[in-house]
């Protein structure tokens, strides 16, 4: 009984959300939708930052520049691959990755960056899994013998590179895609970067470096309409 009240307030939270979005949008029924490079279609709740100030919201507003749409989330430069308005996610990659398997983000981002009073969530809903998984760089002054970690150290430390307080010493690099523990962390290691990707590993305890690499070329997804229902959370 208690399983069937709770899918019942579940269904009712993604219905009031829909009627919420729909009500929204019919206040921009005037405005065109924009494009860049490919991604077409660009309409409420996001904005170019030249459409007109009544279209969309300022809350998701998109640049668009040399034909390609991009997003800055913590000040940092986000390409937009995919808008998806049907499950009401955005898929991102990094501006700063290039088509090298030793490109990696200079810049942390995760499920940690963003609170409810951000306008955009890792969760596409509170009642559904997650939509990424995180991808951790570790570094150490000792090599670490682990099938946990994929050791990056061959790629001549380029994280580092415009880091002075790593360049003096040398460091033995590692990346694991999952969830990582605290337990997990050796003596003297630290976690310098943490980076989500939505790519459908099949099996993220055997996976090659160019594998993650091309996870992270794949970009990550973040919903602008997560569903946020206590009592759903409280019944389950």
């Amino acid at each position: 009984m208690l399983r069937e009240i709770f899918l019942l307030e579940c269904l009712s939270a993604l219905i009031i959300v829909q009627l919420l979005q729909t009500s929204s949008a019919s206040h921009n029924n005037q405005c065109n939708s924009s494009s860049c490079g490919k991604i077409p279609n660009i309409r409420y709740p996001f904005r170019l930052k030249e459409d007109p100030k009544h279209c969309g919201d300022s809350s998701y507003e998109l640049v668009c520049e040399n034909n390609t749409a991009s997003l800055y989330l913590n000040s940092n430069k986000y390409h937009v691959q995919a808008i998806d308005y049907l499950n009401f996610t955005i898929r991102l990659v990094d501006a700063a990755l290039k088509n090298d398997s030793c490109s990696f983000p200079q810049y942390s981002l995760s499920r940690y960056n963003f609170n409810n009073h951000y306008p955009y969530s890792t969760y596409n809903s509170e009642a559904l899994p997650k939509l990424n998984w995180p991808i951790t760089f570790m570094s150490c002054p000792y090599p670490v013998n682990s099938s946990m970690f994929l050791e990056t150290s061959h790629c001549d430390n380029r994280f580092y590179a415009s880091n002075a307080s790593y360049s003096s010493s040398r460091r033995y690099t590692y990346v694991k895609v999952g969830y990582l523990n605290v337990s997990d962390v050796r003596d003297m290691c630290s976690i310098d970067l943490i980076v989500m990707t939505s790519w459908p590993f099949k099996d993220v305890n055997n996976i090659s470096l160019s594998e993650i690499h091309g996870s992270l070329i794949y970009g990550f997804e973040l919903s602008w309409y997560a569903v946020k229902i206590k009592s759903c959370k409280k019944n389950k």
